[in-house]
């Protein structure tokens, strides 16, 4: 059972969030991203750039016409990042093939990931449906955001890791992202049929 949340303690729990995400992501995805840069040649940089184009490109089309449904589907989403990350990271710690760890990261972000992140914009306007606290909401999210990078960065740099440990953190970045997202859905949806019960008081 989920227990119900307020607006703003929500917003404060998806900015505890955003901070360990981003902790964990700026400790590990540019210095993985470095190692990549040395495994693959301009044809893969080139085509993740096109492939991460039209994924923006078409998912913003499709939610801006079907986001209702998507909507409703949204965990299903966030459930098949996570399958498709622990696969993704799992093949790559095993096999050490950078090459492929490439290309499938590019399509999941193409396919998936951008999925998510059109999902996460109606959820963002859900807990602050109104002006002023939406901008709060951006404007601390910049400042967590860049804290978590200077943390995260002072980590990598302190501690020297390995690639192994590096897909590791990067790993577990993403699964707590998705389990926080499936959370927040939740809490959502819960405020929204509040709302809506209040409305037919």
């Amino acid at each position: 059972m989920v227990i119900s949340m307020t607006r703003q303690k929500l917003s404060k729990f998806m900015l505890t969030t955003n901070f360990i995400c981003s902790m964990f992501y700026s400790m590990s995805y540019p210095y993985i991203y470095a190692e990549l840069m040395k495994a693959v040649n301009h044809f893969y940089i080139s085509g993740e750039q096109i492939l991460s184009c039209l994924g923006v490109v078409l998912f913003g089309i499709l939610w801006n016409k079907k986001g209702d449904f998507l909507y409703k589907h949204y965990l299903k989403i966030v459930t098949l990042e996570t399958i498709a990350d622990t696969i993704l990271f799992a093949h790559v710690i095993i096999t050490g093939n950078l090459k492929f760890y490439f290309v499938l990261n590019v399509l999941i972000y193409a396919l998936i990931t951008r999925n998510m992140a059109n999902g996460g914009i109606r959820l963002r306007a859900k807990v602050h449906p109104d002006e002023k606290s939406r901008e709060r909401y951006d404007n601390n999210c910049n400042i967590v955001n860049s804290t978590a990078t200077l943390v995260g960065s002072g980590i990598a740099l302190v501690t020297d890791m390995s690639l192994t440990v590096l897909f590791v953190a990067a790993l577990i970045g993403n699964v707590f992202d998705n389990f926080c997202y499936y959370y927040i859905y939740c809490q959502a949806n819960k405020l929204a049929e509040n709302d809506r019960q209040k409305g037919n008081i």
